[in-house]
């Protein structure tokens, strides 16, 4: 981050500083357990007890809040910098920081795609550029003050992900990043427990055009029908699409799959090739190229270090696994829309297909007729075994077995010693197991390290 003086922010937030050292403050944090020298923290967190000790033994801390000070606190009463209201003082802070810097930023949004973008543009700006953005899928809101603070004089870019829960969040995290350009990758199904209808979904997503304002630029998958549904007639800035079915601004033609790359034309004039598998990585590329361009950068030469993108741990990798078995680690994140991708991108793979598949979170009271829906996907994708782990993915089998299914290639592992019989009995020669569930389950994860050989595929 940028250094200040104290003075500077005691001046900004009307504070009267009570010492008569200039104090250097290097940063800036939003945690008492995170007391360091040269530190200025705003007391956020209030549930957190603050070590008084810690405090004194550093040089040059300071706490901002707007609490009473327990008469311990006393011995360090210089410490603490008084406030009316911590929120508007952080706000105002945060404000006049992003304020002090001019930087492109992108904000990339979207049920699925939004780290494989983002990743893409961040590769390729990086090569020539200081780059600073969302790291891995660390997305939420309470990584805001993180990628704010670590902006400085020398950051030209700014690429983050803007994700969901609630309603109201993109606007939230545009007071932090101030976003010039916005993408919107697609919208599916996923945290209807936040926005309770799909209608409130799309909209929260659409929040990114208010965030933009009227000199933004948004880009936007022309082929996405729930994107479709936004009403663009009355944003002010400007629109650019891409897409593979639609007329757009960027599209793809004659897409293959070639040596672990997928191939394509751009506008009938670009040849395109980019790591990694499945039409949705299509997609994906053709937002990052939109973005480039958009950013200033040439399109030759956005389309050539493309073809050295590093893709995103547990985005469809494929692994060799045990008894020339093959796995693929699709664990990165899971929503309906990530598991019809998943699947559809299978169906590039030879032979005979396993799929495990587990709790998908944020359903709500959808929850149900989209386990149901996954069950018609696995159908209609022709997968050969299933194998369910917890009470959601059971609901996916039912509906498989309902349709057509034959329950005898239907494997309900209710223990992690299940999963692993039945894992080696179908791990031959000529199977695919592909492992869709979340990321956050360890024990799946674990299971997944123990049946693929090291190098991958």
């Amino acid at each position: 981050m940028k250094s200040y003086e104290l003075s500077q922010i005691c001046d900004l937030l009307a504070i009267k500083i009570p010492l008569d050292k200039q104090a250097l403050i290097k940063n800036i944090k939003l945690s008492v357990l995170e007391i360091n020298n040269n530190t200025l923290i705003f007391h956020m967190q209030k549930t957190q007890t603050l070590n008084i000790d810690n405090l004194l033994k550093v040089n040059d801390c300071f706490i901002i809040t707007d609490q009473p000070l327990l008469k311990r606190y006393h011995r360090a009463k210089e410490r603490f910098l008084i406030v009316p209201n911590i929120e508007v003082a952080y706000a105002k802070f945060i404000e006049f920081y992003r304020n002090q810097f001019s930087i492109k930023t992108v904000a990339i949004t979207g049920t699925c795609g939004k780290s494989t973008t983002k990743e893409m543009i961040k590769q390729v700006l990086a090569k020539n550029h200081s780059v600073t953005g969302t790291i891995g899928s660390k997305n939420s809101l309470r990584f805001n003050h993180e990628y704010l603070m670590e902006i400085d004089e020398e950051s030209e870019f700014g690429i983050y992900e803007t994700a969901i829960t609630d309603p109201g969040q993109i606007l939230y995290s545009a007071k932090y990043f101030k976003p010039t350009v916005g993408v919107i990758t697609n919208i599916g199904i996923d945290h209807l427990s936040g926005c309770k209808t799909l209608d409130n979904y799309i909209l929260a997503k659409g929040e990114i055009l208010t965030a933009l304002g009227p000199l933004g630029t948004v880009i936007i998958n022309k082929d996405d029908e729930n994107i479709n549904k936004l009403d663009f007639t009355s944003y002010k800035g400007k629109v650019i699409t891409y897409g593979i079915k639609t007329k757009a601004d960027y599209q793809a033609t004659k897409i293959s799959y070639h040596n672990k790359m997928m191939c394509f034309t751009v506008n009938n004039q670009y040849q395109v090739k980019v790591p990694g598998m499945g039409i949705h990585n299509v997609y994906n590329a053709l937002a990052a190229i939109a973005t480039l361009v958009t950013l200033g950068i040439d399109i030759s030469e956005a389309i050539t270090e493309l073809s050295t993108y590093q893709p995103m741990k547990s985005h469809f990798e494929i692994y060799r696994g045990i008894n020339g078995a093959v796995i693929v680690d699709d664990t990165w994140s899971s929503n309906p829309t990530s598991v019809e991708a998943a699947l559809d991108t299978l169906r590039l793979i030879k032979g005979k297909k396993v799929v495990v598949i587990g709790n998908i979170s944020y359903l709500g009271a959808y929850a149900l007729e989209q386990a149901k829906s996954i069950g018609k996907m696995v159908v209609e994708n022709n997968i050969d075994y299933l194998i369910t782990i917890d009470n959601f993915s059971r609901h996916i089998a039912n509906e498989a077995i309902r349709i057509g299914m034959d329950k005898n290639n239907i494997f309900d592992c209710q223990t992690t010693e299940d999963l692993d019989t039945v894992l080696y009995h179908l791990m031959k020669p000529g199977v695919t197991v592909l492992f869709k569930t979340s990321m956050f389950d360890k024990k799946i994860k674990k299971i997944i390290e123990r049946y693929f050989v090291r190098n991958k595929e």
